[in-house]
């Protein structure tokens, strides 16, 4: 059992209910098994079968051991801190260290099965490259990994305890531990201190403690003493007696020394949810690669880092609560903006990419990347963009588990960051994570619609209202169709310097409002708007486009003499437009409205023709000098049903350092029902104001202590409801200081890394307005239906909607007929407000329910996969059921029911079927046998249990008549297979059939000509590595140099002298004794003449020195060292023709490196 002190990523999430003060107690998590063995479907390099994330890197398990992908901590740590800490250092590393060794088992079965076991909830997918043939959905996770037949009867496992790796060895009864051997390939160093084996690598120290061994007896535990043998960068285990009928662990302990920090970690970008509720988390994780090659390498910084969207059901608690996580990008950065799920509960993402192989698909609008001029991490917030930077659109299935659809968009220059210049800092860039805002939105019809910023000339610009770039960037608003195949229009929205668009909403006309940050002052801008000119440095300005793209209906400047920039845009029920952004000007205030004057976060509304405001106020903290103070960067903005108005946004920590100098979440309002009333001035805040803006209803803080919780980019949302759903970069340097509130449901409140790590949450504000539910599917034959909704009161209409005979309402499928009904729901929601909101429900004709399932299995039989007619929307239940998958141990020896029922079906009822699951029998193939070489012959087999069953396996028949086959002498190991029980639950069990070789004499040694000097076997200092002619047995080796006698199966030795050494081998096979005498082993000396007298003699005429076995090349030289002689297939046959007596110099050297160099004499 191999086990590491590693500690795993845990990817923090924070799921409410609700959020408010109660005498709740948390629900403790049971213990969370944070790592993950993840299948390779093809992400990743054919040789992983799984991959397991590290601190610090990646555990690749192939078919032939582990491969260990490790980077810099120091350099991977001090990136982290300093983007987070020093915006404008230019120092970002663009390489990181890297390290890989492997860990191979040698000598074993090529092809050893491989189990994942305990499978871990929801899925993972990649979608990385654009090939998709690398593409990989529904991949995966299990909790364990085995392997099977590694060795003869020796298996492997692993696992996480108590947030350790292990992996442990286990050795059936009468298997051979001496077989395992570990070739350790790539570390920099090997050696013993003390029994532990200790690795070097360029980024690291790994420490292997002594291993223990035990055999288990019962209750009882008995030790076997164990230690590591290190030959030549090969490990073996030398072990003390112990019993070979009962199964032994042997067990070594892995320690990474030196390892701290973890490439999974994991930076908050955006949020969005769906109409169920479900959370979608969307960031950039690091992640290396499977290593080319063994040894140090360097890894591109911006090469390892990917999207990373993971959608939660927050309604459930622990690991269940993941639904997937999806992986997308390509070779460079990629990073996500903004998300938004449609209609058909798909989710659009849009982001900037620096990947010329970003994954899109083949009906994709733009399949190539557009190209642009790099920007550095220093610009970017410690994300650098190489090859510059386009937008890329891409749409994900409901599942997670389909590129639906995905697009570029992008001309040559930078598209989709604000921050668009290699050398100059965007002015308007004022908060950290500014460069990556940018938002997305459909319709009623899936259509898509972006708002980002652009600086290329040709940005692909289709029925617009400005089809040329104004300025230096400019804003671009587009509509796509909901295949991402069309551009249906965009266009440019700036003038002659800075201007980007931030934000975007939907008029029910189909109008687009949009808003935005300019320092331009020949904006396209209406005479007659609000502020039809600029107002001085950075304004924000709001904007009103017809639906079909081709005309600018009215915009307007939105702005003071000072810093002004508009970050999001809701429309009310009235059309009426509302603005959140910062000042540091100061914005107007009207009467009756709850505000602090000179704080610098503003809200506006506007009439829809944006030539009036009707609301004006400012919230944070009151200034103390002569500009409006900033507190918080906005996030997210939300004007509901009934015109309450809800603010969220981060500060302190980064946005309080150059360029950015902002303030801190310091003095912030809270209310006296807030969830969390102080600050460290690092923190989330949270508010909503009452109709009208008129008072501060509910205001709250979010954040550990001493933790600079911040988003790194990106846009989070709000539903009509009153919920926030918001992505976090939190827990940095490794705190564990994210609030979580008694009583909330929590993925994991632990973050595994040192550095930070992607937080989310849902927070309920309490604002109540109409909710019918979910939409319903419900069969013609079920009886009238009590509809619900909340808050409790309003009033149902639509087909099949009648009054109750005591209150409240029914719905009766037979009256609304099957199809496709649309039902409203209107009630009072907080306040005076009425509010309606519609449901759709679905009456279906009676199903025809069936599933098929085998009348008997096994109890140790594989997990059956159930399916059922019709699907989905159906659920199975009964003994060992867990989702759609029968599993027979779980369920135990008896006659069970399994049940399908259709999902809601509220009369359509269930089918069932019974299963009988059966014990399997216990078979013993009887002792192992052992045949001496004048024993060999044919025999039948005795001592199975229980008789009756069949034999298989070389030649064996059915009934167990076992004929030896001929091995030449050479003998064999064979293995066969007893087999009792029916089919289905059926047991087997293995039996030994050693046949020991012959005793044989001149064996031939298994090594390669000595080409140069084929009267040697080799030249000393010669290492022979020498094998046996049959593994298995136990072994006592004689070099005939008198060094000590060696017990390996397979040793390496050394003759160190030149002479002739006889070599024997004592092999015992039970018992049996097979001698093996191989041939004479001639070592010679090394030996290069200083002298050759070519007189024709036949005696020293040529220049023959016995130097390599390998073909050398000879240059000559003259004593003034002019070179007179040159070979590259030297074959001692130089006679110094043509040259007169003296002394030459020679250089030899050998296709392996080894060389020499000295004189030589000629003298005729």
């Amino acid at each position: 059992m191999l086990y590491s002190t590693l500690r795993f990523l845990c990817l923090l999430l924070l799921l409410a209910g609700a959020f408010g003060a109660s005498g709740k107690v948390a629900t403790p998590l049971p213990e969370a098994r944070t790592l993950e063995f993840v299948e390779n479907r093809g992400q990743w390099d054919a040789h992983a079968r799984y991959m397991a994330e590290l601190p610090s890197g990646r555990l690749f398990l192939t078919n032939t051991g582990f491969t260990f992908a490790l980077v810099d901590p120091q350099a991977l740590h001090a990136h982290y801190e300093q983007s987070h800490t020093n915006a404008t250092s230019s120092a970002l590393p663009d390489k990181l260290r890297a390290h890989a060794y492997s860990v191979t088992f040698e000598g074993a079965n090529a092809k050893p099965k491989l189990t994942g076991v305990e499978a871990t909830p929801g899925t993972r997918n990649y979608f990385r490259g654009s090939d998709a043939k690398q593409w990989a959905d529904g991949a995966q996770g299990f909790h364990e990994v085995t392997y099977g037949d590694v060795y003869p009867g020796v298996g492997v496992h692993l696992y996480e305890n108590q947030e350790k790796l292990e992996y442990d060895f286990t050795v059936a009864a009468g298997a051979k531990p001496s077989a395992i051997r570990l070739r350790y390939t790539g570390a920099d160093q090997l050696g013993l201190d003390n029994g532990r084996l200790v690795i070097r690598t360029s980024v690291g120290t790994v420490t292997e403690q002594a291993p223990l061994a035990w055999q288990q007896v019962g209750e009882r535990r008995i030790a076997v003493p164990c230690e590591f043998v290190l030959s030549k960068n090969v490990i073996s285990f030398k072990l003390g007696t112990y019993n070979q009928k009962l199964p032994l662990v042997i067990d070594p302990t892995i320690v990474f020394s030196s390892f701290t920090g973890s490439t999974a970690d994991n930076w908050g970008f955006t949020a969005t949810y769906d109409a169920q509720g479900n959370l979608y988390s969307g960031g950039i994780v690091f992640g290396i690669g499977y290593p080319a090659t063994t040894g140090a390498y360097d890894v591109s910084f911006n090469g390892i880092i990917d999207m990373a969207i993971i959608k939660y059901n927050p309604s459930v608690n622990g690991a269940a609560s993941r639904l997937y996580a999806t992986y997308l990008g390509g070779n460079q950065a990629d990073a996500p903006h903004s998300m938004v799920v449609n209609a058909r509960n798909e989710l659009l993402i849009l982001g900037s990419t620096s990947s010329r192989d970003y994954p899109v698909t083949s009906s994709a609008y733009q399949s190539a990347f557009g190209g642009g001029i790099a920007v550095s991490g220093s610009f970017l917030n410690g994300i650098p963009y190489t090859n510059g930077s386009d937008l890329v659109v891409t749409c994900l299935s409901s599942d997670g588990q389909k590129l639906l659809s995905s697009t570029y968009l992008g001309g040559s220059n930078n598209d989709g960051l604000v921050q668009a210049s290699a050398t100059t800092s965007s002015p308007l860039v004022r908060n950290y994570g500014d460069q990556f805002r940018g938002d997305i939105l459909t319709d009623a019809n899936n259509n898509v619609y972006i708002a980002s910023a652009t600086a290329s000339a040709n940005f692909p610009i289709v029925n617009g209202f400005q089809r040329t770039l104004g300025g230096l960037t400019d804003g671009v608003v587009c509509k796509l169709t909901p295949n991402l195949s069309q551009l249906t229009w965009s266009t440019y929205l700036g003038g002659n310097q800075y201007d980007a668009t931030y934000s975007l909403q939907l008029a029910a006309n189909g109008e687009v409002f949009v808003c935005g940050g300019t320092t331009s002052t020949n904006f396209a801008f209406s005479t007659d708007g609000y502020q039809p000119k600029a107002q001085g440095d950075v304004d924000g300005y709001v904007a009103r486009i017809r639906p079909d793209g081709q005309g600018l209906i009215r915009a307007s400047y939105v702005g003071t003499s000072k810093s002004d920039q508009a970050y999001f845009i809701q429309l009310d029920g009235d059309g009426d437009v509302y603005l959140l952004g910062q000042s540091k000007g100061v914005m107007p205030i009207t009467a009756g409205t709850y505000n602090v004057r000179t704080s610098g976060q503003y809200i506006l509304k506007f009439d829809a023709d944006l030539k009036n405001v009707l609301l004006g106020t400012t919230i944070g903290v009151r200034s103390t000098n002569s500009e409006s103070a900033i507190s918080f960067s906005p996030t997210a903005f939300l004007v509901d049903d009934c015109e309450r108005i809800y603010v969220c946004g981060w500060g302190g920590g980064p946005n309080t350092i150059g360029p950015y100098y902002n303030g801190t979440t310091d003095g912030l309002a809270t209310t006296s029902d807030g969830l969390q009333r102080t600050t460290d001035g690092e923190d989330f805040y949270l508010a909503e104001l009452s109709p009208g803006a008129a008072t501060l209803e509910y205001a709250t803080f979010l954040g550990g202590s001493g933790v600079n919780e911040h988003v790194d980019g990106g846009t989070s949302r709000f539903d009509k409801r009153g919920y926030v759903y918001h992505a976090v970069c939190g827990g940095c340097q490794g705190r564990q200081a994210f609030p979580f509130p008694p009583g909330v449901n929590t993925y994991s409140t632990r973050n595994g890394s040192t550095n930070c790590n992607n937080a989310a949450f849902k927070f309920d504000f309490g604002a109540r307005i109409a909710d019918p539910g979910p939409r319903r599917y419900i069969c013609l034959s079920a009886g009238p239906v009590t509809l619900g909704g909340t808050p409790a009161g309003g009033v149902w209409q639509g087909p099949g909607v009648t009054a109750a005979p005591g209150g409240g309402y029914l719905f009766t499928p037979s009256v609304a007929k099957v199809g496709s009904s649309i039902l409203t729901y209107t009630a009072a929601a907080t306040g005076t407000c009425l509010t309606t909101r519609s449901v759709r429900y679905i009456v279906m004709p009676e199903p025809v329910m069936t599933f098929a399932l085998p009348p008997e299995v096994c109890r140790n039989s594989a997990a059956l996969t159930l399916t059922a007619t019709p699907s989905p929307g159906g659920t199975f239940s009964g003994p060992g059921v867990t989702g759609n998958v029968f599993d027979p141990a779980r369920a135990g020896v008896g006659q069970h029911t399994i049940t399908y029922s259709l999902t809601d079906t509220l009369g359509c009822g269930a089918v069932s079927r019974t299963i009988i699951v059966s014990a399997p029998p216990v078979v013993a193939a009887g002792p192992d046998s052992t045949l001496c070489a004048d024993q060999i012959k044919a025999f039948r087999l005795r001592g199975a249990t229980p008789a009756g069953g069949t034999w298989s396996g070389t030649g064996v028949s059915a009934d167990g008549l076992f004929t030896p086959p001929n091995t030449n002498g050479r003998g064999a190991v064979i293995s066969l297979k007893y087999t009792y029980g029916k089919t289905g639950c059926d047991m087997s069990a293995t039996k030994t059939i050693t046949l020991a070789p012959v005793s044989s004499s001149s064996v031939s040694l298994n090594v390669p000509e000595c080409t140069a000097a084929p009267q040697y076997t080799g030249l000393a200092p010669l290492t022979i590595q020498f094998q046996p002619s049959l593994m298995g047995g136990t072994y006592s080796w004689d070099f005939g140099d008198n060094t000590p006698i060696a017990t390996e199966a397979a040793p390496t030795h050394e003759f160190t002298k030149p002479g002739t050494y006889k070599v024997q081998l004592t092999a015992r096979y039970a018992g049996c004794v097979v001698v093996t005498q191989f041939a004479p082993v001639e070592v010679g000396a090394v030996f290069v003449p200083n002298i050759i007298t070519p007189n024709g003699d036949g005696k020293n005429d040529q220049f023959m020195p016995t130097f390599s076995c390998q073909p050398a090349t000879l240059k000559v030289f003259s004593r003034w060292g002019a070179k007179v002689y040159e070979t590259d297939d030297y074959r001692n046959d130089w006679r110094g023709d043509n040259l007169a007596d003296g002394v030459y110099y020679y250089h030899l050297r050998d296709t392996e490196g080894r060389w020499v160099k000295g004189w030589v004499e000629v003298k005729r």
